[in-house]
């Protein structure tokens, strides 16, 4: 038979259980909750960033060679369409970026694509963002700078792919590359593409931090999978996929193998269209 004090000492403990179990849980809901506001705050910042960059916004001191859109130009129509699809699907994560990037030039590509094949209104398109992202560098907003990058180079690997012909497959690497890019290369995107020298001095401040690179290999041991650029290793046979080390490209070969084969086949199908082309031209 169990003594009253014994009794008495299991009921405080499994109390203190029960509490230490309530506190845990309450705690735990805490954290998600948290989470879930910070997602929210996050991809709400990444909306307002982008939407600095609305063709209405007040005119900064220099345009860093952008000439402003003629009233009702379908150029602005362009950019209006592009930016508000981005921002109803853009999130905190950057692959949720890509996918509202990708999203966005689907929907220019369905309702404009006249203006997409138009190199000189493209040219005038991307004079516009580069510009914008310029701004963002020289008011410390890099997270903003970083997501422009990519809006840019989706527009300059389409241009390449499918208006030029120049390419054989799109290269959505960069993009992620460039959402989490140093501020090296960042600065020097945006500063080689410019008509002005509003980053010159920025550019010297960062011009000692080492470019980084982006490894393939989601498993990546190495923080944010990020690598010097200068030391990455890449795939041969579809030149493609970038890696840190042989043995992050030896891990992601199973993930690879079919992307790998797929690119090397179009690569050689375009080879062998560009060589036909040239002995034609000749």
């Amino acid at each position: 038979m169990v003594s009253r004090k014994k009794a008495k000492g299991k009921a405080r403990k499994a109390k203190k259980e029960e509490d230490k179990d309530a506190h845990d849980d309450s705690s735990a809901a805490a954290a998600q909750q948290r989470q879930r506001e910070q997602e929210q705050e996050g991809a709400l910042e990444a909306q307002l960033q982008m939407q600095r960059l609305l063709i209405d916004s007040p005119p900064s001191p220099c345009q860093h060679g952008f000439d402003p859109f003629p009233e009702g130009d379908v150029r602005c129509r362009v950019v209006r369409l592009y930016l508000e699809t981005f921002n109803s699907g853009v999130g905190i994560k950057d692959r949720n970026k890509i996918d509202a990037i990708l999203k966005a030039m689907d929907a220019v590509d369905k309702k404009y694509p006249e203006v997409l094949y138009d190199s000189s209104k493209m040219k005038h398109i991307l004079s516009y963002f580069l510009s914008g992202g310029t701004d963002h560098i020289l008011n410390g907003r890099d997270g903003a700078a970083r997501t422009t990058v990519a809006v840019i180079i989706m527009f300059e690997e389409f241009i390449a792919f499918s208006v030029q012909k120049t390419q054989a497959v799109l290269h959505l690497q960069k993009l992620m590359e460039m959402l989490i890019a140093d501020d090296h290369t960042l600065v020097s995107f945006f500063r080689k593409r410019i008509t002005c020298s509003c980053l010159d001095k920025k550019h010297k401040e960062v011009k000692s931090i080492k470019k980084m690179g982006y490894c393939n290999n989601e498993k990546c041991p190495l923080p944010d999978g990020k690598v010097e650029r200068s030391k990455m290793l890449y795939c041969t046979r579809c030149r493609y996929a970038y890696y840190c080390s042989r043995d992050c490209q030896e891990t992601h070969w199973s993930d690879h193998r079919e992307v790998c084969k797929k690119k090397a086949e179009e690569n050689a199908k375009f080879e062998q269209e560009m060589r036909i082309r040239d002995q034609n031209s000749m």
